[in-house]
């Protein structure tokens, strides 16, 4: 049997009102879209957020509290600690205490000055543990460590760097024609250093060889005084060429002692110069200005050093500590390691970490003669090393993998990088690294500088002639031999004992300034004429003066021209 169904009016296609429950049903699912879409933004938007900050304040929370947990055990352990140390110096200064006593009973002098030290070191020990326990520590766990950074970090330094006794011991005796005004913190070398004034006798020896000085260094060694017979060897081995250089004045060689007279330099060491400028332009790097006068106490570093180099020495110890700020000029200083470059002698790893070249210990570790290395491209290392702690304000821990976080321009960063490198690819010369900087030095912006635009990358004839004139402007740097006193300051030269012209007092301008007057501009040679002012010292002054003819009535002395 069939069966056929029919059809509502409202359900028959085409009809009305089936389009409209159509209609109806299109838009709730568009809603229902709309609504579940605009339910994920806002999850995303805020909830997600939210959920952020929640579990940023819960990870805080806890580190937080991880951080006061900590805190307090530090502070616990640090009090500690330091207590049974002091303890533990206690007990060891009784038992140094006797050994002293003994010794001196018995006449062993040595002896007891060893175990003196001993006892001097446990006492500077308990002190420095009873000043954490009452002071340190509990300053630090209130937070206020810049309260006794001070105490704790600047005036150790300022101990440390005090010199010694201003007047030579009994046993290190006196020195004849010079007479002891103070003296200077002793080196790593052992020597003591004293700054003295020569009496008229030794300012008329040294006038003669054209040194015009009024106070002078002397380093003495002495074997009463601890002194040993290899330091004294190291230290006189570049004597000669260093007498022929002007380097040193005077010396003196007995059974017990040796001794040796430089010039004196009067200012303040790079170290401080540059912690100073760090300190007023902030913590982003040195300001334009500063960082032009520290380049240019590196232009004077790299003069002095191809001096040395041109003379036939390698310094061996470049470093800030070594680098004497005076009347804007950089002057290096300690001979302590001074060897010349073809000495027969074994390699030695003597130097400064940080400042000394990682591949000249691997080569004296191995047995290397002195003659068979480069010692310029050494040096060099170090006026590297030296840049980037001027720069950085730190001193170069990975050494030539260091890298500059202050601002400078680029192609400083290059010469540092280049300076530190391997052996190969590192500046063969003190010139040639010098014309280098001062292309930046003396570039009309500095900051838009490229490596490419410096002579030793550029290279050619124009890179030829950079490096030849700073070459020029090193020698020209120093006095020569036949110059006067007056001479030295007409000429802006350096010399011991000789006063800076105007142009060396005068602040450096800062990158992007003009310069006024070159560094390497010629200086005249004219040789001065003598008047002898003693005769029984041979005291005499130079002029430039001309004659004047007694016999022709000239009631003046004869002075030279």
């Amino acid at each position: 049997m069939t069966h056929e169904w029919a059809a509502l009016p409202g359900q028959w296609p085409g009809h009305p009102a089936a389009e409209v429950g159509d209609m109806t049903t299109f838009m709730a699912i568009l809603l229902s879209v709309l609504a579940v879409c605009t339910a994920v933004v806002a999850f995303i938007f805020l909830i997600v957020p939210v959920m952020k900050g929640i579990a940023w304040a819960i990870t805080n929370a806890f580190r937080g509290v991880a951080w006061a947990v900590r805190h307090v055990f530090v502070f616990v352990f640090g009090m500690l600690g330091d207590t049974l140390r002091a303890l533990g110096a206690v007990i060891t200064a009784l038992v140094f205490i006797p050994l002293v006593l003994v010794n001196i009973l018995i006449g062993r002098w040595s002896a007891s000055a060893h175990f003196g030290r001993g006892l001097q070191d446990e006492l500077r020990t308990l002190v420095a543990c009873v000043y954490r326990v009452g002071i340190g520590h509990p300053a630090r766990f209130f937070l206020l460590s810049g309260l006794v950074e001070g105490i704790e970090r600047r005036v150790p330094q300022a101990v440390a760097e005090a010199p010694g006794s201003d007047k030579p011991s009994r046993r290190t005796g006196q020195f004849e024609g010079y007479t002891i005004v103070g003296s200077l913190q002793g080196g790593g070398s052992g020597g003591r250093l004293y700054v003295a004034t020569p009496d008229e006798k030794k300012r008329a020896i040294f006038a003669r060889n054209n040194h015009v000085v009024d106070q002078v260094v002397i380093k003495s060694f002495s074997l009463q005084d601890g002194s040993s017979l290899p330091q004294i060897i190291r230290e006189s081995r570049a004597l000669e060429a260093a007498r022929k250089m002007g380097l040193v004045l005077d010396h003196e060689l007995s059974d017990t002692r040796f001794f040796y007279v430089m010039p004196f330099v009067p200012g303040e060491s790079l170290t401080v110069v540059t912690r100073r400028m760090h300190a007023e332009s902030g913590a982003d790097g040195l300001r334009p200005r500063e960082l032009a006068g520290a380049m240019q106490y590196i232009s004077g570093l790299l003069a002095e050093l191809s001096r040395y180099h041109h003379g036939g020495l390698w310094h061996k110890d470049v470093k800030p500590d070594n680098i004497i700020i005076s009347d804007g000029q950089a002057k290096l200083v300690d001979l302590g390691l001074v060897t010349p470059l073809r000495s027969a002698m074994t390699l030695t790893t003597h130097g400064t970490e940080y400042f000394r070249d990682p591949e000249m210990v691997r080569m004296a570790l191995r047995g290397a003669k002195v003659r068979d290395v480069d010692g310029v491209k050494f040096d060099l290392y170090g006026v590297g090393a030296v840049m980037y702690s001027v720069i950085e304000g730190s001193f170069p821990a990975h050494g030539g993998l260091s890298q500059i976080s202050k601002k400078c321009p680029e192609a400083l960063r290059w010469i540092v990088r280049r300076a530190m490198t391997e052996l190969n690819n590192r500046y063969g010369s003190a010139d040639e690294m010098l014309a280098d900087l001062r292309t930046v030095v003396e570039a009309k912006d500095p900051w838009g500088l490229k490596p490419i635009d410096l002579p030793s990358v550029r290279g050619g004839d124009a890179a030829a002639a950079a490096i030849a004139q700073a070459e020029h402007a090193a020698r020209e740097r120093f006095v020569p031999a036949s110059f006067s006193r007056e001479d030295a300051v007409t000429a802006g030269g350096a010399g011991a004992g000789a006063t800076p012209g105007p142009d060396a007092r005068r602040s450096p301008a800062p990158f992007g300034a003009p310069h006024g007057g070159g560094a390497g501009a010629p200086v005249g040679r004219a040789r001065p004429r003598l008047q002898v002012t003693d005769w029984l010292t041979g005291r005499y002054v130079a002029t430039d003066r001309p004659l004047v003819d007694l016999a022709a009535g000239g009631g003046g002395a004869r002075r030279g021209a």
